[in-house]
């Protein structure tokens, strides 16, 4: 294991420049030094150019956190050595500890889906512009990922994406959420990120005016604060298990983007210690369980709904041991089934599980 973490070169905390002791900056609670695993909450990793990654943490450390949480960060890790990510992320998943990448490799998504093989039913969010075809598109196309239960592409813009690949996705039962939908409901989102093990934000996703020295923004896509919350919303996540922050273009030593990244990055962890651990429903105070019997179909509904975050979901078929398969929904999906009517949510899913086994 000490092979692997040799190839990650460590930062300096005096590099950042902060001199302030005050307790409450993220520079004073985060461990520089060492590999440790256990106690460890949260690692924090940089792939790609070193002083764009120095930037951004800088902005980061200098920002103010009120709680505590343990936050260790590794380094960055050499281009040459981008390979070896898979073999680091199954050690701290495996250790429980939650990732955060930065950088710009845009490969790293795959590295990351690699990293949970052998687990059931992983699910996996992607914030980015357009929806076109790629390598990593076609092997989802292609069921190159077999334990990929669920894949949701969010704030894409329609005359950005090939509709062939759009609807490809859609024939494996993904999903892909326009940025459109978001503006008519900026919570439309949650449930996907909430049930998301991965989420990979794709800063060309944040419009051009936001960050100017973005190569690749277009006029249109996300405010800042809309990225901000649909980053807080993934790391709230009882779920997730890695965050990966990336840009196509290099991050530079200086850039308005950098500040930008440093917020997101924030936000994730706010959301991380923020985290309600309402995964077992049966078995949490708070949460009530709602039957509905609907007339056509006959066919009872079963939701879920946590007095203590307002959050909701329900029941979807057996998994495999015969215990209740649940997938986290909207209170808009309840109310539906309150007027008879079947949510599209469970329809969705009841045609997934029938496609997967």
């Amino acid at each position: 294991m000490n092979e692997i973490f040799e190839i990650i070169n460590p930062v300096d905390k005096s590099s950042f420049d902060i001199k302030s002791d005050n307790k409450h900056l993220l520079v004073n609670k985060v461990g520089f030094h060492g590999r440790k695993l256990s106690g460890t909450k949260i690692v924090i990793l940089g792939t790609g150019e070193a002083q764009g990654l120095m930037s951004v943490r800088k902005s980061l450390y200098g920002l103010y956190f009120g709680q505590e949480i343990s936050i260790s960060d590794w380094g960055n890790i050499p281009e040459e050595n981008i390979d070896k990510i898979n073999d680091i992320l199954k050690i701290l998943l495996n250790n429980n500890i939650f990732v955060i990448i930065i950088g710009n490799a845009i490969d790293i998504l795959p590295a990351c889906l690699d990293s949970m093989t052998g687990r059931d039913k992983i699910s996996a969010s992607v914030v980015s512009p357009a929806v076109v075809r790629s390598n990593f598109t076609d092997k989802l196309m292609n069921n190159r990922f077999q334990n990929l239960f669920n894949f949701n592409f969010l704030a894409y813009q329609t005359y950005l994406s090939d509709p062939a690949v759009l609807d490809s996705l859609s024939s494996r039962y993904f999903e892909a959420l326009r940025l459109g939908k978001f503006r008519e409901d900026n919570r439309i989102y949650e449930p996907l990120l909430r049930d998301s093990d991965i989420f990979s934000l794709d800063m060309a996703s944040v419009r051009k005016p936001e960050i100017a020295d973005s190569l690749y923004s277009g006029l249109n896509g996300l405010y800042s604060e809309e990225v901000c919350l649909i980053s807080r919303h993934a790391g709230i996540s009882d779920n997730l298990k890695i965050a990966n922050i990336f840009c196509h273009d290099k991050i530079e030593k200086k850039s308005q983007k950098n500040a930008l990244i440093a917020q997101i990055i924030w936000h994730i962890i706010d959301g991380y210690a923020n985290r309600a651990d309402e995964k077992a429903l049966n078995n949490v105070n708070g949460i009530k369980k709602i039957l509905i019997n609907l007339e056509q179909p006959a066919e009872q509904l079963v939701f879920y709904h946590s007095d203590i975050t307002n959050r909701w979901w329900m029941e979807i078929g057996e998994k495999s041991e015969g215990k209740p398969f649940i997938i986290s929904c909207t209170e808009d999906d309840y109310r539906t089934a309150c007027r008879q009517d079947v949510p599209l949510r469970w329809l969705w899913y009841q045609q997934k599980l029938a496609e997967k086994n």
